[in-house]
């Protein structure tokens, strides 16, 4: 390619987006399979891996994770085989696929929400933030949806690229009120709570995740961890002692950290948590087998055995599913000389009935990974973190009141379930965005308070995390000089260039295949961002209203919002009774299998709302055929040169 024939800044920063987003996602849900965590590369490994199965995750974790204030002081050996060893152990097991289940699982859910946070974190990475001065003259009008909008990225700017971040470290420490701030930090803070509770809901009540059990889990361990123990209760949990008698379990940890009981009780709420899942799913099971409409005995046992094949076998028969075009109960029956023809309320039961089969074997799955595994894993790994993270604990101790910071996050969540759940007692109201920004001001002042007493009377802790978050917004520093364009794109940032040399090496023909799918994405890109700033004003504007008691839920804004969903969405699903091509996680009866609950009960939460202006990407798949590849290579050439960095530095 001809110095002429660069990339654009459009079709740089579309390309970013392509490549960054499918591999991100390529390299999270690869975890899942045992030989891509053999050869991650370091920590995982004691050496390097020319040839790293997960680039960009390395590139991140390096970055991010690993000088984390605690995780920074682990030994090399609770990467290599504590996390690998559990981590392998989770792979071995075999969990269920999305697309025998019918529905989104709660995997597939996790690793694109992971994939979506990611991947703009990647690009901010490799890329940079691109460097521009403040457009204001630092005075924000609270209550102009633009002004706050703006508000965020002189913020930014000002973290990344100035003294803003060593500015508010000093004066939190000096004050718990907001109002002592500068007016950026305020009016950033105002845009970034509105937009908190805006998304939270849509977060808290995600169809596939059944959120509703895991908070109200996470609120009953929250007030485990500060129930005061008396005799009989100590005797239930720790077989006898009564020295602590009238401890929460967070002060007894202070006193004696060692204690492996404290460990155990974690392996028991998780084995108590799903075997109270497992029994539900019996009884669904159980109600399959005596329905009138319920396959034959043979029919059942073959189902059921399906749960417990090789990852060879289950793949062997999906693959006829959907090369067949038949319903992953139809493809499981016809691998026998039984029957496989089936009523359509009987192939509808059949499906359940494979899909109930696959969540009771992933729990017990789960609890044998997690809670009796030989070694044990999850002990053993947390016992590792526990000792490097005691100084950070006993920090807080010594400088906040802990067990009232956490009493304090209890009291929100239990305060964000009761506002989430629909159900009589507000008679089915759905609440408003104004509901979830009066809550999170109502508990931002103990948020507030906390972070004053830990900076004020923790120094040493707080000179650890300032030091981290100094390291952490280094990375987003741009190298090159690219400003935004009219269309509010710097191109790449500092991976242009690397983005320019991948297409140069295309063939003429490829290079215009390339470069086609390009185009349409960049202005996919440019619709949906357009899209995304309207509606992210409109929220703004709608949340400062004095009266927005009939705001109602609509398209949410945010590219992760939106990134989330198209991967959601493109879950491949098996067909139906009718069979055909495979469904998708958009497709009615999947969203409908995907809310049902492990008792069989569609919860009475909050459904995420649905955009009207759904804009579809565009088809990209020849840009991930020619150029996949040799990004993942350059994704490793860096990988390379940050160790040769890191090897002159010691050598210095």
């Amino acid at each position: 390619m001809s110095a002429v024939e660069h990339l654009s800044s459009r079709q740089a920063h579309a390309l970013f987006d392509i490549l960054t987003s499918h591999v991100t996602l390529s390299e999270t849900e690869s975890l899942k399979h045992p030989r891509n965590i053999a050869t991650f590369g370091p920590p995982l490994q004691p050496s390097a891996s020319d040839q790293s199965s997960s680039p960009l995750l390395r590139i991140l974790l390096q970055s991010f994770v690993l000088d984390l204030p605690g995780l920074r002081d682990v030994t090399p050996h609770f990467w290599t085989h504590s996390i690998r060893q559990l981590a392998t152990a989770l792979d071995d097991a075999n969990l269920s696929e999305s697309y025998d289940k019918g529905s989104v699982g709660i995997r597939r859910t996790l690793s694109t929400a992971t994939a979506s946070i990611v991947e703009s974190v990647a690009r901010g990475r490799l890329g940079g933030y691109p460097r521009q001065e403040p457009k204001e003259d630092g005075k924000y009008d609270r209550d102009d949806p633009d002004s706050i909008v703006r508000a965020l990225d002189d913020f930014l700017q000002r973290i990344i690229y100035g003294d803003l971040l060593d500015k508010m470290f000093i004066k939190a420490a000096e004050t718990d009120q907001l109002s002592d701030h500068e007016p950026v930090v305020q009016a950033a803070h105002r845009y970034m709570l509105i937009m908190v509770h805006r998304l939270t809901p849509y977060f808290l009540i995600k169809q596939t995740l059944k959120v509703g059990n895991a908070a109200s889990m996470l609120s009953g361990m929250v007030h485990l961890l500060l129930a005061k123990m008396n005799l009989s209760t100590v005797t239930s949990w720790f077989g006898g002692q009564t020295s602590d008698s009238g401890m929460n379990l967070l002060q007894q940890y202070i006193h004696r950290p060692d204690d492996k009981d404290h460990l155990l009780s974690i392996a028991r709420i998780i084995s108590q948590v799903l075997n109270a899942e497992v029994s539900d799913l019996r009884k669904r099971s159980k109600a399959i087998e005596q329905s009138h409409d319920s396959p034959s005995k043979s029919q059942l046992d073959l189902l059921q055995q399906y749960a417990s094949d090789t990852v060879e076998s289950q793949q062997k028969i999906r693959s006829v599913s959907q090369s067949q075009s038949k319903s992953i109960a139809t493809a499981i029956l016809a691998q026998s000389t039984a029957d496989v023809a089936l009523s359509e309320p009987t192939h509808k039961l059949a499906l359940d009935y494979v899909a109930i089969q696959l969540a009771i074997r992933d729990r017990q799955q789960l609890i044998g990974v997690l809670c009796h595994h030989q070694p044990d894993l999850l002990t053993q790994s947390i016992r590792e973190l526990v000792k490097v993270y005691d100084p950070i604990i006993r920090a807080l101790h010594n400088a906040v009141d802990l067990a009232s910071g956490v009493s304090n996050a209890q009291s929100f969540v239990d305060d964000l379930i009761n506002l989430s759940l629909i159900d009589k007692k507000n008679h089915g109201n759905i609440p408003t965005v104004k509901d979830y920004v009066q809550l999170l001001q109502k508990h931002q002042g103990s948020s507030h308070v906390f972070i004053h007493q830990v900076l004020k009377n923790g120094k040493e802790l707080s000179r650890w995390y300032h030091e981290y978050a100094r390291h952490a917004v280094e990375q987003y520093k741009q190298e090159s000089d690219l400003k935004l364009s009219a269309l509010h794109v710097a191109a790449a940032g500092d991976f242009t260039n690397c983005l320019d040399d991948l297409v140069s090496k295309l063939s003429e023909d490829e290079r215009r295949t390339a470069i086609d799918e390009i185009d349409r994405y960049a202005y996919f890109l440019e619709s949906l961002a357009g899209r995304s700033r309207d509606r992210m004003r409109k929220i703004v504007r709608d949340s400062l209203a004095s009266d927005n008691n009939e705001n109602k839920p609509e398209g949410n804004p945010g590219m992760f919002l939106y990134k989330w969903q198209q991967f959601i969405d493109e879950t491949s699903i098996t067909p139906g009774p009718e069979g055909g091509r495979p469904r998708t996680g958009k497709t009615d009866s999947v969203k409908e299998a995907t809310a049902i609950d492990v008792d069989g009960s569609k919860p009475s939460t909050l459904a995420p709302p649905e955009s009207a202006d759904k804009v579809e990407p565009p088809d990209v798949n020849n840009v991930l055929r020619l150029l996949g590849t040799g990004f993942q290579d350059e994704l490793r050439r860096l990988i390379d040169v940050k160790k040769g960095e890191d090897r002159l530095h010691a050598d210095s």
